[in-house]
């Protein structure tokens, strides 16, 4: 009986540390395939999913609510969310990606920028930033 309650113990704990690194994840693309999930469903909690991942920005920031408000005064305004499409991504070397998104509204589209760096093990968000100027925000490939 004692061992299978160390055996329980211990997976208990293996389940409460791994939950603890919900941001960890080995790749820039698998956090960016996260925040998109959890896009979907609520955007202020896919900003906070973001800047979670670097305990160095404060995410009750001035800039971040203000990130959080333009989004969501961008889905009233341009109408339904349809997805989102990779329009780029820039890596320089293995720690820093910068990814660039357009966010497929029923007006309009929206270009959304993330950037990441990998300082060591996990990688954080550095910085978010969106544009609804299409036109001066997307280089065209066709011109």
């Amino acid at each position: 009986m004692k061992k299978a309650i160390l055996i329980l113990t211990i997976i208990t704990g293996i389940i409460v540390f791994s939950n603890n690194k919900s941001h960890a994840q080995s790749t820039s693309d698998e956090l960016m395939e996260g925040f998109f999930t959890i896009f979907e469903e609520d955007v202020n909690q896919a900003i906070d999913y973001l800047f979670e991942t670097n305990p160095l920005i404060d995410s009750n920031q001035e800039g971040i609510k203000a990130i959080k408000e333009r989004l969501e005064l961008s889905r009233k305004l341009l109408g339904n969310y349809y997805g989102w499409e990779i329009v780029s991504i820039y890596n320089a070397g293995n720690s820093y990606a910068k990814y660039i998104y357009s966010l497929k509204y029923e007006r309009q589209p929206v270009k959304f920028e993330i950037v990441l760096y990998k300082p060591d093990t996990d990688w954080k968000v550095q910085n978010v930033n969106f544009q609804d100027d299409i036109e001066t925000e997307f280089k065209l490939t066709n011109e």
